[in-house]
C-alpha cells in the first residue's frame, strides 16, 4: 500500500477540548504517522514507543534487511525449511489462506516475478513475454509448505520469493493501535503509507479521512471513521510508468505477471488493518464483477472502487459518511 490516504488532523494544536499531536517516522519503505488526542508533554514518548514496536516488526519481515525472517527465507527457502519467528509465521499461513479465499487474486509470491518490474527506474522497458513465462512458475501459494509444529517454512521450487507488503503495513498499524490503547490513549489514528486504523475519537467527532483523486492531485471525497475503522487503499497512480500510453504500475496480478488492468483506485473499510490491506489488493486484481461476488461473500467490508474512467462504486453503507468534494458517477452496491 502507498500513500493515497490523506488523514485531515490538526498538527499539535492546542483548544480547550485539548491537545492533537502529529509525529512521523520513516519505517517499511514509508512514514509511520501518529495523530494522538491528549497531553502533548506525554506524546513523544508514547510515540517512541509505537515506532520501536513497528521497527520490530520490520526487523523481522523486510525483504531488504540481512537477518530478518523474510530475507533468510528469501535466500534459503527453495533448500529447506527455515524457523521465522512466530509472527511472521502467522502472517504467512494468513497470506496462504487469504490467497486461496480471493483465487490468487493475493499472493505474496508475486516477489518471485517483482524484479521484471522496477518502477525506481524511470526508464522501465516492459519485460518480454518469455521473460515472464519464464518466472511464473514460481508464483503460487500452494508452493509454501508450512509447519506449525517447527514454525517452519521452505519453498516447493527454488527461486520463489515472498513479499509481505501487502500485510506487513496493516500488521504494524494494527500493533500500534493496540499499543496506544494499551498505555491509555483511546483517541488516535496510526498510518502507514496510506494504511491506517482510527481509535475513538478527534474531541468527540469522527475522524475523517480524505481519498484521492487517482489522475489529480485534489481529494475526491472525504468520509468519516468510527472506532477501529481501517482503511486501506491500492491505486495506479504513484508506482507508474508510462510506454506508448501504456500505465504500467506496481499492482501485479499473480496469475499472469502482468500489471492489473482493473481499477485506477481500490480503498477497502473494516475492523482489520490486516484484512483491508490484503483485500484492497486482491480486488484491485480481481477487477468489477469480481469484486461484486466477493463483496456478497464479505459483509463485513466496505468499498469505494474508481475504474479507470473514475467512476465510483461504493458501498451503500458508506453513504452517509461521505462528502463528495469533485463530480464523479456513482453507483451504490
Amino acid at each position: 500500500m502507498y500513500r493515497i490516504i490523506v488523514i485531515l488532523s490538526l498538527v499539535m494544536i492546542t483548544s480547550c477540548q485539548g491537545s492533537i499531536s502529529r509525529i512521523g517516522k520513516p519505517l517499511l519503505g514509508t512514514v509511520i504517522n501518529l495523530t494522538i488526542v491528549g497531553d502533548p508533554k506525554k506524546a513523544p514518548q508514547t510515540s517512541q514507543a509505537v515506532f520501536d514496536e513497528i521497527e520490530r516488526i520490520e526487523s523481522l519481515m523486510s525483504p531488504y534487511r540481512q537477518g530478518s525472517d523474510v530475507y533468510r527465507l528469501n535466500r534459503d527457502g527453495g533448500a529447506g525449511p527455515v524457523a521465522v519467528s512466530a509472527e511472521t509465521y502467522d502472517l504467512i499461513r494468513k497470506s496462504v489462506d487469504l490467497s486461496a479465499e480471493t483465487g490468487g487474486c493475493f499472493d505474496i509470491t508475486f516477489a518471485s516475478i517483482a524484479n521484471l518490474w522496477d518502477y525506481k527506474n524511470k526508464n522501465l522497458v516492459p519485460p518480454s513475454g518469455p521473460a515472464v513465462a519464464a518466472l511464473l512458475p514460481l508464483v503460487g501459494s500452494r508452493n509454501i509448505i508450512l509447519n506449525p509444529g517447527k514454525k517452519s517454512v521452505a519453498f516447493a521450487r527454488p527461486g520463489m520469493k515472498i513479499g509481505l507488503g501487502a500485510v506487513a503495513k496493516g500488521y504494524a498499524v494494527s500493533r500500534g493501535i493496540d499499543l496506544l490503547r494499551k498505555k491509555g490513549i483511546s483517541d488516535a489514528i496510526v498510518e502507514a503509507g496510506g494504511d491506517l486504523q482510527v481509535s475513538g475519537t478527534k474531541h468527540g467527532k469522527p475522524w475523517i479521512t480524505g481519498l484521492r483523486h487517482p489522475r489529480r492531485n485534489v481529494i475526491l471525497l472525504t468520509i468519516e471513521l468510527a472506532d477501529m475503522d481501517a482503511v486501506a487503499t491500492s491505486g495506479d497512480y504513484e508506482r507508474f510508468v508510462m510506454r506508448n500510453g501504456v500505465r504500467y504500475h506496481h499492482i501485479i496480478d499473480p496469475r499472469t505477471g502482468y500489471p492489473a488492468n482493473t481499477f485506477s483506485s481500490v480503498s477497502v473499510f473494516s475492523k482489520s488493518a490486516v484484512l483491508s490491506d490484503a483485500y484492497a489488493t486482491a480486488i484491485f486484481v480481481m477487477g468489477l464483477e469480481g469484486a461484486r461476488e466477493f463483496l456478497k461473500r464479505h459483509g463485513e467490508i466496505d468499498v469505494i472502487l474508481a475504474d479507470k474512467k473514475v467512476n465510483l462504486y461504493i458501498s451503500r453503507r458508506l453513504k452517509e459518511r461521505i462528502t463528495f468534494l469533485e463530480k464523479a458517477g456513482v453507483e451504490w452496491l
